[in-house]
């Protein structure tokens, strides 16, 4: 039973599916899901033979290992059983017992089908027969159908609870599955034998045994580090790991063929413009080459370039596809040209090296990821005779016409290179590549880590330290150094003559002595190029369509190293170089037109120039110059990196500026540098933006805390301060940096890259505010708009509170030295009351923000908010101005940052009619005095007039209105003539009686209503009950806010001799 490991690494072999028993959980879902998709595509039972057989192989050679692991598993299992009291080993052994014990993963019975079905396939792949295997699964079929019957059977004796019948159910439906996927691979077996189909389901009906609920290794995904852990743990951990790794890796091969085959080719065509490089035409250069060994000397290089008269150099050249998947590998034996024919090029060009575009497209174009599907495909020429004319170019209708040609990828795995296999599948791009050769033209120019040389400092004139290089005659003759040019670059030679009738060289060419400027290749007035120590320094000729070199060498600048001669060349031998010649050891000769040389060393030297010279030679075996190219470099120390940490910054109200909290340490003392570049932000923010070195301030102190006017040695701490906040996301960090520099001559070396970071930390404190002494949350009344209190025809008036008349803020004192209620700080501290007012119909927040701390409340229509019940909350916010930037709603935005408050009141919008009310016992002027009506046999028509000047009326702290105009009268008629009240329609019309007890509708008295009076009516009756004595007056006025209020009155019936009415 424990060659249940072998069982699965043979099933996974056969699918291509186990390698997840010997990795990660997530290696083997990836992998399965990629074969899953691609196992399908299998052109034949060869192609899977073969990787079976590859496997095999490995499988075989670490057979007898192999066994020695099953041992070892054994083993564990015993020491688990023994060791019952050792809590982690017990643990760890105990899981592994689980993941093999009889019954648990897989029974004897499931196995052996799986290795029946494996076997036999096996041999009809290699006899192409398939009897064997259609016995196999008949007997295998009969024991699943024999094992469903008996787990059946086992379910109806185990009932329906218990340990057993959860056993039993469990087998039934391992067994049923079983039954279902050999029944299936009998049916296409009987259907007739052919390579793909009985391959397909063979591996379709082992892949349904290995995923299987509860025995397949699906279900293994949470074991499968206990298996590892068992696997490479013990006395033999190394080797048993070693073996492990050599089977993983070659099931990781067999799959990674198959999951990164090629599935589209296009040539590179969307980089508009296209700043690549590339194009869709191969221009292969060609030069007929002259005698020549280059170098001349043998042990200037460590290797010469020998041309041939009559032979001829072949160039290459690139093109840039775009493959998919990205992942995809290409090899230079999976790619060709391709013509609309068919035809490929392999007899005239080869493909000479692949290799993935990293560089960042730009323009029109969008590139990213670690694989970017982006490939350069360099060719060679072999033959730019005839054959590769006839293939350019044809004629069509006696005019020549150009081949055009698609790049070709191999979508299959093949490794026997078999003629047969010719015809293998290919990808192809679409047809745009036209063929081009022209001749080749002598290269000069170079880069210098990407610096071209005609911009790079050389020693033309003089040194540094003035001695001077290009006079041959007087005192400076002794520092006298020869630079050769060609009398015409367009012809060089692979020899230097300077005199008579074939000279081709000269010294300093059109040069005036001690002339700055003229002379060809004079490059005194260039600065120096700054390079690192133990950094590459990168030598590039390019290759454009024609111009390129065969190969070119470094040297040290021997010359015109003058500065104190020997002492300058002496120090430059004294450093160590690599790939560069000097002190006698020959130069690395670089083949192609690009190479690195590198100081090493420099001997605790801080920072020195060096002068180097390249050599190098055409295609055609001529001389790029006659005695080479100098560059002059400065190098300091390696340069390091020095991190300083994160700095929060916070808002000093004082100052009016973010600043750090606290200093950073910073002590730069042990750096030599004497200058620094601009602290600059790293990269942009989350709206896009990278705010520049002006829009902060870096401030530096020394170790007394006294302020440093600039970077220097002395400085031991620095503090960031932001001068234009809003550039700024709240809440965000930002890394910066800065280099510290060294002056070497005209270059200035890189010593130190200094990195730090900080927060915008955003404030968080704001002022406490309350209601001033003797204030309540019934506050003072509202003022109506405009200070008019008359009452509108329709719709309700809004007002206005003053909160500086009811409020204090931060206990009557000034916050930070300011007095937030002096007008010139007027919306620093702004109120708002939530749902406080409308704003186009619509319930919106009520804000103090202008001048005095005036808060408008707006009415709509007939709606009324001052109603002097409902109960609102009063909030706060302190406004920094100008300092934040954040998102809202989508969009950024920049302005005023609110903090809100801890404070907060209840208040309740109040109208003077909140405490107006009827004075009726005034002294002097009480109603009961003025409110008698006479019944009468024969009544007056024009009634009895009960006249408002002698109602009393009064409104309790009327002193809270600050404007009291209208509303400030005694008596019922004032507020009726100022218009500061309205009768409004009330139950029974404007104004109604009732009885004494308002049970009734007065049957004896009606009543009228003008700005001066009431007038009753006596109603036509001819008795009136003695005991009728008075009624009641009831109206409804309201204010300019709209709040209603019932008036209800007293009157007296007075009787005039009249009979009583009889009873009835």
């Amino acid at each position: 039973m424990k060659r249940k490991y072998f069982s699965a690494l043979l099933m996974g072999a056969l699918t291509i599916a186990s390698v997840s028993t010997f990795t990660s959980c997530k290696d083997y879902d990836d992998d399965i899901d990629n074969l899953q998709n691609q196992i399908k595509d299998l052109a034949s039972a060869d192609q899977l033979q073969q990787k079976v057989t590859e496997l095999q192989g490995v499988i075989a050679t670490n057979s007898t290992n192999i066994k020695n692991v099953q041992e070892d598993v054994k083993k564990a299992q015993a020491a688990a059983e023994a060791a019952q009291t050792a809590a982690k080993q017990k643990a760890t052994l105990e899981d592994l017992k689980k993941l093999l014990a009889e019954g648990d993963y897989a029974s004897k019975e499931y196995v052996d089908k799986a290795d029946g079905i494996i076997d036999a396939a096996l041999k009809a792949l290699e006899t192409g027969k398939v009897d064997q295997l259609a016995e196999a699964v008949k007997k295998a079929q009969a024991a699943a159908e024999a094992a469903q019957t008996a787990a059946d059977n086992a379910i109806k004796e185990a009932g329906k609870d218990g340990q057993a019948f959860k056993e039993a159910q469990a087998a039934a439906t391992a067994a049923k599955e079983a039954k279902d996927a050999l029944a299936k691979l009998q049916n296409s077996i009987g259907g007739g034998y052919s390579e793909t189909t009985t391959v397909k389901d063979a591996i379709t009906s082992i892949d349904v045994l290995l995923k299987a609920d509860n025995t397949g290794l699906d279900a293994l995904n949470t074991r499968l580090k206990v298996i590892e852990d068992a696997l490479k743990s013990g006395d033999d951990a190394t080797s048993l790991a070693t073996r492990v790794e050599n089977i993983e890796s070659a099931l990781k091969n067999i799959i990674g063929q198959f999951s990164t085959m090629v599935t589209d080719v296009q040539l590179f065509n969307i980089a508009k413009p296209n700043y690549t490089g590339f194009n869709s035409t191969l221009n292969f250069v060609q030069a007929a080459e002259q005698a020549n060994v280059f170098p001349a000397e043998a042990n200037v290089a460590d290797k010469q370039l020998t041309f041939e008269k009559g032979k001829y150099y072949s160039g290459e050249d690139s093109l840039l596809i775009r493959v998919s998947p990205v992942d995809a590998e290409l090899t230079p034996g999976s790619i060709s040209l391709l013509n609309s024919q068919g035809k490929e090029l392999d007899d005239i060009i080869d493909v000479k090296e692949v290799h993935r575009y990293k560089e960042l497209l730009y323009g029109n174009t969008r590139a990213g990821g670690v694989n970017s599907g982006l490939w350069v495909v360099k060719f060679k020429a072999k033959d730019l005779g005839d054959n590769f004319k006839a293939a350019a170019e044809t004629e069509v209708y006696g005019q020549p016409r150009s081949i055009l040609y698609a790049v070709a990828v191999k979508n299959t795995y093949n490794t026997t290179d078999k003629a047969e296999e010719a015809s293998t599948r290919r990808v192809t791009s679409e047809y745009g590549i036209d063929l081009n050769t022209t001749p080749a033209e002598p290269a000069w120019d170079f880069t210098v880590n990407e610096t071209p040389i005609r911009y790079i400092h050389n020693r033309y004139v003089r040194t540094e330290s003035v001695e001077w290089t290009d006079q041959t005659t007087g005192y400076y003759a002794k520092t006298y150094a020869q630079e050769l040019t060609w009398l015409d670059n367009d012809k060089p030679a692979t020899k230097v003559i300077l005199t008579g009738d074939d000279q081709n060289a000269v010294d300093r060419k059109g040069h005036t002595t001690g002339d700055w400027n003229d002379g060809v290749d004079n490059r005194q007035a260039y600065t120096i190029l700054a390079v690192e120590k133990g950094k590459p320094i990168t030598i590039d000729f390019g290759n454009t369509a024609r111009k390129g070199i065969k190969g070119f060498y470094v040297t040290l600048d021997e010359k015109f190293a003058q500065e104190s001669a020997p002492s300058e060349l002496n120090a430059w031998n004294s450093y160590t170089f690599e790939n560069v010649g000097y002190k006698n050891q020959p130069a690395k000769l670089f083949e192609g037109n690009k190479g690195t040389i590198t100081i090493k060393d420099m001997n605790n030297v801080k920072g020195d120039v060096i002068g180097f010279r390249v050599h190098a030679v055409n295609y055609d075996g001529t001389l790029t110059d006659p005695d080479g190219r100098s560059f002059y470099v400065a190098v300091g120390d390696v340069k390091t990196t020095k991190n300083l940490g994160n700095s929060d910054l916070t808002w000093n109200e004082t100052s009016k500026k973010f600043e750090s909290t606290v200093v950073l340490p910073a002590d730069f003392s042990s750096y030599d540098f004497d200058g620094s570049y601009n602290w600059e932000i790293v990269g942009a923010d989350e709206s896009g933006n990278t705010p520049r070195w002006y829009d902060f301030t870096v401030k530096y102190y020394a170790e007394d805390g006294s302020e440093v006017p600039s970077l220097n040695n002395t400085v031991k701490s620095v503090k960031f301060i932001l001068n234009n906040p809003m550039e700024f996301i709240d809440g965000a960090t930002y890394n910066v940096t800065t280099t510290l520099t060294k002056q070497i001559s005209t270059a200035t070396a890189k010593v130190c890259t200094i990195n730090a970071s900080f927060t915008k930390k955003m404030p968080t404190d704001a002022p406490t505010f309350t209601y001033r002494d003797g204030f309540t949350k019934n506050p003072e009344y509202i003022i109506p708009a405009g200070g008019n209190y008359k009452v509108l025809a329709s719709g309700n008036k809004g007002g206005t509170f003053d909160l500086r008349n009811i409020l204090i803020i931060n206990n009557n004192t000034t916050w930070n030295g300011v007095d937030l209620f002096d007008e010139a700080n007027a919306g620093v501290f702004t109120f708002n009351v939530a749902g406080g007012t409308y704003n186009n119909g619509n319930l919106d927040k009520a804000e103090a923000t202008g001048w005095r701390y005036i808060m408008a409340v707006n009415n709509s229509g007939e709606q009324n908010l001052v109603d002097n019940s409902t109960e609102r909350t009063i909030k706060a916010d302190y406004n920094y101005f100008n300092i934040s930037k954040r998102k809202e709603n989508g969009s950024w935005i920049t302005g005023n940052f609110p903090v809100p408050s801890k404070s907060f009141e209840k208040i309740v919008y109040c109208s003077w009619m909140n405490t107006f009310e009827l004075d009726v016992n005034k002294t002097d002027m009480k109603w009961s005095d003025n409110n008698k009506v006479t019944w009468k046999a024969n009544p007056d028509a024009n009634g009895t007039k009960l006249h408002f000047n002698k109602l009393a009326v009064k409104v309790k702290d009327i002193n809270l209105l600050p404007v009291k105009t209208g509303v400030n009268g005694s008596t019922m008629d004032t507020f009726f003539a100022s218009d500061a009240l309205a009768v409004v329609e009330g139950k029974h019309g404007q104004i109604w009686t009732t009885s004494t007890d308002e049970k009734q509708i007065n049957p004896y008295f009606s009543a009228s209503i003008d700005a001066t009076s009431i007038t009753l009516k006596q109603i036509s009756q001819n008795a009136i009950p003695s005991g009728v004595k008075g009624g009641k007056i009831w109206f409804d006025v309201k204010d300019c806010f709209g709040n209603v209020k019932h008036i209800k009155l007293d009157f007296q019936i007075l009787s005039n001799g009249v009979d009583p009415a009889r009873k009835h």
